[in-house]
C-alpha cells in the first residue's frame, strides 16, 4: 500500500506539510510524488489498495484512464478561491476564470462583477493539449489575469500572465486528510483480512466460508488438506455444486439450519462437520462450514490429558525467579548453579520459608533433567500407611480398593528426572529403609510385585531440622544421611538477608498487586525501614503473608497516601504478634536466649489456642495451624520438657 502525489509545483510545499503532519501514525507508508505521464503511461502501475492524491483536471484524465487505486482530486474551497480572487483584483478588473470541461461557476455573476467593480470572464477546456491554444487567445485579448489550477497557472505564468491558483492550504489540508483517512481504513482493513487469514490458516479444523449461492468467499489450508483438495489452484469463487468433492457441503449449506455433530465417512476418514449458517437483519447471508477429522479430534485429546498430567510433574521457577542480591544469597545462589551441573544428590537445608522447594525446582531446570518430570513429595504431608504405595506404587490386586491395572509410583513416574523430598526428616524410619534401598540398588518394585522396575533419578532433599541430631536420638538413619547429603545448601533466613526486604517487597507487588506499584514504590524505602525493625520467625514465607493481609487492608490503589499505607502495615505486623518481637528488639538488655524464649511462648500459645478450638483434636488441630501431625507431636514433646 502506498501514497503517491502527482506535481503540482505552486503546492509542493503546502502538500509536504500536511503530509509531514499526517504521516507520524504510519510508520511503513511509502510516499511517492510521481508525474502524471507516467501514470497515463502505465495505467496498471498504481494498485488497489495504493491511494493518489491529483488535481481535478488529471483526475477526470485518470478516471477515463481506469487507472487503478483510490483517486482523490483537490477540490476548490470557497476560502481559497476568495483568497485568490483578492489577489487578482489588485492587479486588475478584468479577470479569467478557467475550468476543466465546463464553467466554473453555473449562475450569473453580474452581481457579483457589480460588488466587486470587476469583470468576470469564464472559460474551458476540453483536453490538456487545448489549454496551450485557449491561453494564446487571451494574450492576444491582452488579458493578463488568470484563475485556475496549478496546469493552468503554471502555463499561464510562462506566457507571462499573472495566474492565482484557486488551491490553497484548506484544499490541501482537505485531500490530504481524506487521503488519510482511506489509508486508515485501507489499513484496517488489510490488518482485518490478515488477522482473520491468519487465524484461519492456523486452526485446527477446517473451514469454508460460502456466500448466498454457495460460492467459496473463504476456505483455509486445513480444509484443502482434509477435503484432498490440492490439485485446484484457486478455489475463492467455485461454487460448490460445481466441485464433486464438495457435493455434501452443497446439501447441507442449501438447509440454511444449524448443523452440529454430523459424522461423515470422506474418502477413508471420518469427518465431523458443524454447519453455521450466517443471518444479517434476519436475510440469510451465507454460512460457514466447519469440518473436523475425527482421528485427529482423539489424538488431540489424548495430548491434552498428556499435557495436563505433566503439567503436575514439572518444575515451573529457575533461578532468575530467586529474589536477592544481597552477598550471602548470591554465594548460595552461585553454589546452587554449580550442583545443578552434577547428578549427586542434594540436601537442602533452612528454615521454613526460606525457599527450599524454589532452589529445589531452579536446580532441575539448570541441570541436564530439565526436560524430564520434577516430582516434589512431601514428606509430612502423606499419610504413614500411604507412603509405601505413593512411593513405589502397587500392583492389581495387590490391597481392596487398589485401581485396577495398578499404579506406579511416584520414584517410577519421576523415571530419568528429579524427586524432590520436602521435609524429609519427618519421614518415618520404616520408609527410611526403603528409600536407602532405592537410592543403593536404583530399583523400585511395586507393593503386590515381585518384579523390579530400574529407575534412574536423582534425590534432592529439604529440611528445616537438624538431621545430624535426629541420627543420635535414633531419629534418622545416617547411612540414608550421607547417602542424601552427597551436596549441602544451606539457605539463609530472612534475618540474614534483610538488605533483600526492597527487592523482596517489590516483587511481591509486582507479581501480585502490579496496580499497587506506584503506591508501594513511593514508600518502599519507609516500608523497608519498618519491616526491617522485627524478626521474621517464617522467613520469606510470612512476609508474602503479611504483605497479603497489607493488600487486602488497602482494598484500592486509588488515593492511598503513604501515611495509610505505613499505618496499615503497622497494624498488619501487631495483629501476627510482631509487637512482642518489637518489644524485645527495643529491650537491649534481652539476650538471644531471652528472643528464643519469647518465640516458643507465642508458639506455645498459639498451639494451645488451636488445641482448644479443636476440643484437644490434635488432627484437627494440625490441620487449622497448617502444620503435619507429627510436626505438632514434636512441638508439643518441646513444649514438656
Amino acid at each position: 500500500m502506498k501514497l503517491f502525489v502527482t506535481g503540482f509545483s505552486p503546492l509542493d510545499q503546502f502538500v509536504e506539510e500536511e503530509i509531514a503532519i499526517k504521516k507520524r501514525g504510519f510508520k511503513d507508508l511509502v510516499i511517492q510524488k510521481i508525474e502524471a505521464k507516467h501514470i497515463l503511461n502505465n495505467p496498471t502501475y498504481i494498485q488497489n489498495d495504493d491511494v493518489l492524491i491529483c488535481g481535478a483536471t488529471i483526475y477526470e484524465e485518470f478516471i477515463e484512464r481506469k487507472v487503478r487505486g483510490h483517486l482523490i482530486p483537490f477540490r476548490v474551497q470557497t476560502t481559497d478561491f476568495l483568497k485568490a480572487l483578492n489577489q487578482a483584483v489588485r492587479l486588475g478588473n478584468e479577470i479569467n476564470i478557467i475550468n476543466y470541461k465546463e464553467m466554473f461557476f453555473k449562475y450569473d455573476l453580474s452581481d457579483l462583477e457589480k460588488s466587486l467593480n470587476i469583470k468576470i470572464n469564464q472559460y474551458y477546456y476540453s483536453s490538456v493539449e487545448s489549454v496551450d491554444s485557449l491561453l494564446n487567445e487571451l494574450v492576444e485579448k491582452k488579458q493578463n489575469i488568470v484563475i485556475g489550477s496549478g496546469l493552468i497557472v503554471s502555463k499561464a505564468i510562462k506566457k507571462g500572465m499573472n495566474g492565482f491558483l484557486w488551491y490553497g492550504r484548506e484544499s490541501v489540508k482537505l485531500a490530504v486528510d481524506i487521503a488519510f483517512n482511506v489509508l486508515a481504513g485501507r489499513f484496517e482493513e488489510q490488518s482485518n483480512w490478515k488477522r482473520q487469514e491468519y487465524i484461519l490458516d492456523h486452526f485446527n479444523e477446517g473451514v469454508i466460508s460460502l456466500n448466498v449461492t454457495g460460492r467459496i468467499i473463504q476456505i483455509n489450508h486445513k480444509a484443502i488438506e482434509l477435503l484432498d483438495l490440492q490439485k485446484y489452484r484457486d478455489l475463492k469463487g467455485i461454487t460448490v455444486n460445481e466441485l464433486e468433492e464438495l457435493g455434501f457441503i452443497s446439501e447441507y449449506s442449501k438447509q440454511h439450519i444449524p448443523l452440529k455433530g454430523k459424522l461423515l465417512d470422506y474418502k477413508n476418514k471420518t469427518l465431523f462437520l458443524n454447519s453455521f449458517p450466517i443471518y444479517v437483519k434476519d436475510i440469510y447471508d451465507g454460512s460457514v462450514i466447519i469440518i473436523s477429522d475425527t482421528a485427529e479430534i482423539q489424538k488431540h485429546e489424548k495430548k491434552i490429558r498428556r499435557k495436563l498430567y505433566d503439567n503436575s510433574n514439572r518444575a515451573i521457577y529457575e533461578f532468575d525467579d530467586i529474589v536477592g542480591k544481597s552477598e550471602i544469597m548470591q554465594k548460595v545462589k552461585h553454589k546452587a548453579k554449580k550442583f545443578a551441573k552434577t547428578d549427586a544428590n542434594v540436601l537442602i537445608i533452612g528454615e521454613s520459608g526460606t525457599g527450599k522447594e524454589l532452589f529445589a525446582q531452579s536446580i532441575h531446570n539448570a541441570s541436564l533433567r530439565s526436560k524430564e518430570p520434577f516430582i516434589a513429595i512431601n514428606c509430612a504431608a502423606i499419610p504413614e500407611n500411604l507412603l509405601e504405595s505413593e512411593f513405589f506404587g502397587y500392583s492389581e490386586g495387590a490391597f481392596t480398593g487398589a485401581i485396577k491395572g495398578g499404579k506406579p509410583g511416584l520414584f517410577e513416574l519421576a523415571h530419568k528426572g528429579t524427586v524432590f523430598l520436602d521435609e524429609l526428616g519427618e519421614l518415618p524410619l520404616s520408609m527410611q529403609s526403603k528409600l536407602l534401598r532405592i537410592l543403593q540398588e536404583k530399583v523400585v518394585r511395586r507393593i503386590g510385585s515381585a518384579a523390579s522396575i530400574p529407575i534412574d533419578v536423582r534425590i534432592i532433599a529439604a529440611t528445616n531440622v537438624n538431621l545430624l541430631e535426629q541420627v543420635n536420638q535414633g531419629g534418622f538413619r545416617l547411612d540414608l544421611y550421607y547417602r542424601i547429603s552427597v551436596l549441602n545448601l544451606i539457605l539463609p533466613s530472612l534475618n540474614e538477608r534483610k538488605e533483600d526486604l526492597y527487592d523482596l517487597v517489590l516483587s511481591y507487588t509486582a507479581r501480585k498487586y502490579p496496580d499497587f506499584m506506584n503506591v508501594i514504590g513511593n514508600c518502599i524505602i519507609e516500608i523497608t525501614e519498618l519491616l526491617d525493625e522485627y524478626q521474621w520467625g517464617g522467613n520469606i514465607r510470612e512476609l508474602e503473608n503479611n504483605l497479603e493481609r497489607l493488600f487486602a487492608y488497602l482494598e484500592s490503589p486509588v488515593n492511598i497516601t503513604k501515611r495509610e499505607v505505613l499505618n496499615n502495615l503497622i497494624e498488619t505486623l501487631e495483629e501476627n504478634n510482631l509487637f512482642i518481637l518489637n518489644r524485645f528488639k527495643g529491650n537491649e538488655s534481652c539476650d538471644k536466649d531471652s528472643y528464643q524464649n519469647i518465640i516458643r511462648e507465642v508458639e506455645i500459645n498459639t498451639i494451645k489456642g488451636a488445641l482448644q478450638k479443636t476440643n484437644g483434636n490434635k488432627k484437627d488441630a494440625a490441620k487449622l495451624l497448617g502444620i503435619s501431625r507429627s510436626t505438632l507431636w514434636r512441638k508439643l514433646n518441646e513444649t514438656e520438657q
